[in-house]
Formats: C-alpha cells, sequence, structure tokens
C-alpha cells in the first residue's frame, strides 16, 4: 500500500502570470491537504469515489447549485485523467505500465475556492503510481505531467504554479520567461527555487465555501483574451511578474512590510483584468477595510492577506465571520 499527500496552495505573488510567461510566489498550506492510496490487487483498476463525490441530490435546485459552484468533475474522473496520462508517460519512455490497483482519495481542501484542491490530488496520484512501478519522475518534470492530466485530457485551462509548489513544497519562486524541454519525458519547465520564509510577513487565510466556483471559467476566458492580443492582459501579466520579482527581492532583504504592500498590489492588478462576484470582491474589500493587504489565493472565494498581531487577526475573524468566511493564521505556522 502506498500513500502520498500534497497540501493546499495560496498564490501571494504574480498569479496568474504562470501560464503567461510570468513569475509567481507562492506558499502551502499543510492544514488542508489531499491523499491518494494504491493498493495492489489482484487484477484491474478501480478508483473509489471520495466521499465529497455526489451522485445523488436532493432536488434539481441542489443539483443545479452544486454544478454551478463545483463544476461537473469529480476525483474519480480526475484520477481516472491522471492513469491516462501516465499510462502515456510510461509507454513513451518505455517503461513498464501502471496496472492492477486500486485506488482512493481523501481531501480537505475547500472544493473550488482557489487553494489548488484538484492539483493536488493530481500530484498524489502520480507520485503513487509512479512508486508502484518504480518511476524516478524529477521534481521540476511532475509539475508539467500533472499540469497534462488537466490541460490534455479534461479540456481545463491552467497554469503549472499549483503543480510547481505542490511538488517541492514550501515557500516558492517560479520564473515561467524561459522554458527548458526534458528531453526524455518531452515537456518543458521553467526555473524554480525553494525560499526561505523567515522574510514572509504574519499571514492570514479567509475561505468562503459558498464562493465556490470552477477556476476553469475565469481562466479560458482570460487565455482567449490574451491570444487575440488584448493589450491589458499582456501588461498586466508583465506587471504581475514584476511584482513576484520585487517580493523575491524583499523576501531577501527581509523586508516583510514591502512584502506585504506587495501583496495589495498584487490584487489592484488582477482587478484590472476583469470583473470578479461580488461574494469574491467582499472578502477582498473587507480585508482592505481593516487595513490588511490581500489578494486572491488563485482563483475563487478564498484570499491571503498580511496581519500586524494577534489583535489585528482577532479583528479580521470576527468581521470576515460576518462574510461566513473562516479565517487561520498560515505563517507562521502554528505548531
Amino acid at each position: 500500500m502506498i500513500t502520498h499527500t500534497a497540501p493546499a496552495r495560496v498564490g501571494l505573488l504574480g498569479n496568474p502570470s504562470d501560464g503567461y510567461g510570468g513569475r509567481t510566489i507562492a506558499l502551502t498550506v499543510p492544514a488542508f491537504e489531499a491523499s491518494v492510496t494504491l493498493e495492489p490487487r489482484d487484477s484491474g483498476i478501480e478508483i473509489v469515489p471520495g466521499a465529497d463525490d455526489h451522485n445523488s441530490w436532493s432536488s434539481a435546485a441542489d443539483l443545479v447549485d452544486r454544478v454551478d459552484r463545483f463544476g461537473y468533475g469529480t476525483g474519480v474522473q480526475l484520477l481516472a485523467a491522471t492513469v491516462r496520462t501516465f499510462v502515456d508517460v510510461c509507454r513513451s519512455i518505455d517503461h513498464p505500465v501502471a496496472d492492477r490497483f486500486t485506488l482512493r482519495y481523501d481531501t480537505t481542501i475547500p472544493r473550488q475556492v482557489g487553494l489548488a484542491g484538484s492539483s493536488a490530488l493530481v500530484v498524489s496520484a502520480l507520485r503513487c503510481l509512479s512508486e508502484h512501478v518504480g518511476l524516478e519522475i524529477p521534481m521540476d518534470v511532475l509539475p508539467s505531467i500533472a499540469l497534462r492530466v488537466e490541460t490534455e485530457q479534461l479540456g481545463i485551462t491552467a497554469g503549472l504554479q499549483d503543480r510547481v509548489v505542490q511538488t517541492y513544497g514550501g515557500l516558492v519562486s517560479m520564473d515561467f520567461g524561459e522554458l527548458s524541454t526534458d528531453a526524455r519525458y518531452g515537456v518543458s519547465h521553467g526555473e524554480y527555487e525553494s525560499l526561505d520564509p523567515a522574510g514572509l510577513p504574519s499571514l492570514f487565510l479567509a475561505t468562503r465555501r459558498s464562493a465556490a466556483e470552477p477556476s476553469g471559467n475565469y481562466h479560458a476566458d482570460l487565455r482567449a483574451r490574451f491570444d487575440r492580443g488584448d493589450a491589458v492582459v499582456r501588461d498586466t501579466m508583465r506587471s504581475l511578474a514584476g511584482v513576484a520579482a520585487e517580493g523575491r527581492a524583499a523576501l531577501r532583504w527581509g523586508a516583510s512590510d514591502q512584502f506585504a504592500n506587495l501583496i495589495g498590489e498584487n490584487m489592484r492588478l488582477r482587478l484590472r483584468l476583469g470583473p470578479v462576484p461580488d461574494s469574491q470582491r467582499a472578502l477582498v474589500d473587507l480585508a482592505d477595510d481593516l487595513d490588511a493587504p490581500a489578494t486572491f489565493t488563485g482563483s475563487g472565494g478564498a484570499v491571503v492577506g498580511a496581519f500586524d498581531d494577534d489583535d489585528h487577526l482577532g479583528a479580521l475573524t470576527t468581521a470576515f465571520a460576518g462574510l461566513d468566511a473562516d479565517v487561520i493564521a498560515i505563517w507562521p505556522q502554528p505548531a
């Protein structure tokens, strides 16, 4: 029996420029994680549905609400797409193909709020499958294979950031300006560097589950506009990459206040990319009202922001409760 886990993540700076030759800085959040277990069996392949996969609804209204918030995808479909991609990888390098196993999965990552729950399952499953057949995939290559699962098999528009930080763990700086190609696996990857998080400001995470929505909707529109040459989108992506570069310098010099200000600047730039739902915008506005620079963790109903001290965190917790949003401190990480 093989089990691997991957944590949630928050995009701090540069997001979503990772899919557009930009730069990002992201941090994993161990408070939430997805796990996949592979157990050998005598014959065949089985994927056991997780507890959050629904195949019945209380009413038509319930079905509509769940589909609108979470999309049509299930964990079973995600892991089936992962196995399909992994088989292609094994065949392309003439390595024995994974066979005869059961996959089970579980996750505590809130769905479709921008904490990268889907990619956490994919990364965990790829690690299980790799160990099962004795294949060592380089760390800088694994995220690119994980991305293929969603872009090629499921037709979801996404970038590398989530898969990179969930593969490396901790605080990671990513540069996608000049991609390198791995000759053996035939995939491209950026330059990735693990950073010392000591220079980060104190960070909180606010999650509003009622504001969930499939991130692919947002990213598909953004990609279409970028490909059409939309000047606002292209200029903003360059500016977001610049914010990430500034943030890396701020970490190097221990300028946590400057890093906090850059989080707020990242959000201001993101809002140039187009309107966001009121249920999500309310999270940013509330943090701003309480002098806590914040930005979306990804695309959905969660924000990450900087706070001053315990009193400030308490005020944020109380205020966000009014929006039915949960707040936890994510850095420094609780013992």
